[in-house]
């Protein structure tokens, strides 16, 4: 049975409305001073988190879930920003996090510099995307509770939509309905935007316009208790030959200029983003994982079983399901398998050197272990983080965040 929502105590509320200020003051020193599994780059020198931006969902279009550098054991960890219960990853520019959940989007200094805070009369529902060219911040929201302009007030059907906001002051510039239900993910590719919502696929200019809009069913599956409530990180995957999207039981294939669908793929509960790899797309299922090529034919089949995208670095492929797995990207092979102790719909993040992995706490697992004679595969760990297995951890700005019960925190080296 899958997990329902964490509860929102009123010990968390309370906890939300503390200043961010005050809050990252009162914590900003913890010291971790003790990281099980913890060891050294192999190869002497440390080399430190990647230092460069992290604009949209899996750190591209593609959602692949790749960045430089490595992910050495953090020297300390700290608040950010205070949050009951997130299901969604922040965004990072130019030092600035930006970062949505409730009603409200924050942009804070990875220093705990307040930039700005909005309240939004309206519910996030997914991870924000950035375009800096433009100065806007895509945050995908639901109106909750609308009422009808019907005869009554009965209550109507909730609608998706993408919030738009300017990444200078955080003032509301545009509103734009994609659905009904909720927003799932949103991609900036090229200026253009890109939405899944929970009843369609809607591909937007910059202005606003729409482009096209294609239909799709809503990722619930009452046979398995699957509802649609974590469904925060389901962005478009968009490539220059095609938006790979899925759909119930299905991932699918629509032409990036008209939206036509172009190919259907049968996958078993596919509940997840889809990611672009060198060959192809790989979909994650609750009951399998399908990799396609981009004609659509069907590369290999598994029976792991995963509501998070895959990570993907060249033929590597990460996935969790039930533990790490490293696959082979051509057969889907498991090259090697790894414990981690919970799993949700947070995607693994791979760099160079690591595999990142958030849930009941941070892990690093070494990508090359060197045999049975070489160090162990888990490269450090840090249990006090608490991080939730439902956002995917974020490597920016020589930084690593990932999503707590209580919001987002933040994890630096000493040289960081």
């Amino acid at each position: 049975m899958v997990p329902t929502d964490a509860p929102h105590s009123e010990a968390a509320r309370s906890h939300s409305v503390t200043s961010r200020r005050r809050f990252l003051a009162l914590a900003v020193t913890a010291s971790v001073t003790s990281l099980a599994g913890c060891s050294a780059l192999t190869g002497g020198e440390r080399t430190g988190f990647h230092d460069g931006d992290w604009l949209v969902y899996g750190n591209g279009p593609g959602n692949a879930n790749r960045v430089a550098g490595a992910a050495p054991a953090p020297d300390e960890h700290a608040p950010l920003v205070p949050a009951d219960w997130p299901y969604a990853p922040p965004v990072v520019h130019d030092g600035i996090v930006y970062f949505a959940a409730e009603r409200r989007v924050v942009a804070i200094g990875i220093d705990g510099r307040d930039e700005w805070t909005r309240d939004l009369d309206r519910e996030v529902s997914g991870a924000p995307a950035l375009d800096p060219e433009r100065g806007r911040l895509y945050v995908p929201t639901r109106e909750v509770g609308r009422a009808d302009d019907a005869e009554g007030g009965e209550t109507g059907p909730e609608r998706a939509s993408v919030t738009v906001l300017s990444t200078a002051e955080g003032d509301v510039l545009d509103s734009h309905r994609v659905g009904d239900e909720r927003t799932y993910g949103v991609t900036v590719a090229d200026g253009d935007v890109y939405v899944r919502s929970a009843t369609a696929c809607v591909r937007l200019a910059p202005d606003g316009t729409e482009r096209w809009r294609r239909s799709l069913a809503r990722l619930v599956y009452d046979e398995y208790n699957l509802g649609d409530s974590t469904a925060t990180q389901i962005p478009p995957a968009v490539t220059d030959d095609g938006v790979y999207v899925p759909d119930r039981n299905a991932l699918v294939k629509l032409d990036r200029e008209g939206g036509e669908e172009r190919f259907r793929v049968p996958v078993d509960t596919p509940y997840a983003a889809a990611v672009a790899d060198e060959s192809g797309v790989i979909q994650t299922g609750w009951q399998e994982t399908v990799a396609v090529d981009r004609a659509g034919e069907v590369r290999w089949r598994r029976d792991l079983q995963s509501r998070a995208p895959v990570a993907v670095d060249g033929s590597d492929v990460y996935v969790v399901a039930g533990d790490l797995h490293e696959l082979d990207g051509e057969t889907g092979d498991t090259n090697w398998q790894a414990h981690v102790p919970s799993e949700g719909t947070a995607a693994p993040v791979v760099t160079d050197e690591d595999v990142l992995v958030a849930g009941s706490g941070v892990r690093a697992f070494r990508r090359d272990a060197g045999g049975l004679l070489g160090p162990e595969r888990l490269r450090w760990r840090e249990d006090s983080v608490h991080a939730t297995a439902y956002a995917s951890p974020v490597v920016a700005a020589g930084r690593a965040f990932v999503a707590g019960p209580f919001g987002l925190l933040v994890l630096e080296t000493d040289d960081g």
